[in-house]
């Protein structure tokens, strides 16, 4: 660490306390574990915001759904602003007796506040640097998801993977791993032998105080503080050699073309990420996995009404009228220029044969 050790430690100290001296971060228990909860999974850990709480209920739901073997769940949901009545909603989306959600309020994101995202993106993102902050000392390893996932298949396999010395198990991003792992980051930073993505990370939380991965994220933050992929990036330069390769399997990312029904069932993928803008639970989404998403949407609190479904399927077509009038006009433009050009050499040699 340089010389902004102090104001990292600074920052997590902030993040923890209030001015009072009270802990602004704090759980509050959806549910009571009943008697023998199962320990063989979980925690499981959600960093949302409110726009999130609709594909935050879809990703429990398959969650729970595919692992049933481990109810009730241990889940904990680090939020900013989604109300009682809303939590409630997202607790009531799940089988009876399949969870526990503790939720992790952040008072304040001040602490990124110089930080940059790309568009679209939530700063909630950033919550990712500080979640060993919200569970408590005992827990030896935790699992964090991305909320714009579905998890298909058992993720106890996962879970008891050995991480050996490596401080966390990540899949390599579908994107960018080839790119960066060949050259300087994106801003000119620090190089990393291979690139995860951040959407799937199974956490040796001791070896990441350890090696002091929340404070070295910041600081590379600080001194990066427009990298194009924010946290995602100061995470794999914190954990760089110090991540262990997980199958692709555990973080499908894939084209927003692809329909993933057919792959997910020939390539037993446990998790599917939809890590583009495309989001099939977006009104009128161009998505091609709609239908499929909305499978187990349509098992929460927040399924879509016949009239709300009908509305997006009105825009999806709008859309996809746009977007042929769009290539008609662009192919009509191009035959139009065409056309003047052929006019225009045949005024020309109209002219020279005068």
């Amino acid at each position: 660490m340089n010389g902004n050790a102090d104001l990292c430690r600074a920052k997590l100290l902030f993040f923890r306390w209030d001015g009072a001296g009270n802990m602004n971060v704090h759980s509050i228990p959806t549910g009571a574990a009943p008697a023998g909860a199962n320990e063989r999974l979980g925690p499981i850990v959600f960093a949302v915001d409110a726009a999130y709480a609709v594909p935050l209920a879809t990703a429990l739901r398959s969650v729970a759904e595919n692992n049933q073997s481990a109810w009730p769940l241990d889940i904990h949901v680090i939020h900013q602003g989604i109300d009682e009545e809303t939590k409630r909603l997202i607790f009531e989306s799940l089988p009876a007796r399949s969870a526990v959600i503790q939720w992790h309020p952040i008072a304040t994101l001040s602490f990124a506040s110089g930080f940059s995202t790309r568009p679209g993106v939530s700063r909630m993102t950033f919550a990712r640097i500080l979640l060993p902050q919200f569970l408590p000392q005992t827990c030896s390893r935790a699992l964090y998801l991305d909320g714009d996932i579905l998890v298909l298949g058992a993720l106890e396999n996962l879970w008891n993977i050995d991480l050996g010395e490596a401080v966390i198990g990540a899949v390599p991003d579908y994107w960018l791993d080839n790119v960066v792992k060949n050259g300087p980051g994106a801003t000119g930073g620090a190089r990393v032998k291979r690139y995860f993505n951040a959407g799937i990370l199974l956490i040796d939380l001791a070896k990441w105080r350890n090696e002091r991965i929340s404070e070295r994220s910041l600081d590379y933050l600080d001194r990066f503080p427009t990298t194009e992929y924010s946290d995602q990036d100061a995470l794999n330069v914190a954990c760089d050699g110090k991540w262990k390769i997980l199958d692709r399997a555990w973080n499908f990312q894939f084209e927003p073309t692809q329909a993933i029904a057919r792959i997910a069932l020939e390539q037993k993928l446990a998790i599917v990420h939809f890590v583009t803008n495309v989001k099939p639970w977006k009104s009128g989404s161009l998505s091609p996995n709609v239908a499929f998403y909305d499978a187990f949407r349509s098992r929460t609190r927040f399924a879509l009404t016949r009239w709300e479904r009908a509305r997006s399927g009105l825009k999806r077509a709008g859309a996809r009228l746009l977007t042929r009038s769009a290539l008609l006009r662009a192919a009509w433009s191009c035959t139009k220029s065409a056309g003047a050009r052929l006019n225009v050499a045949r005024m020309n040699r109209g002219a020279k044969n005068a």
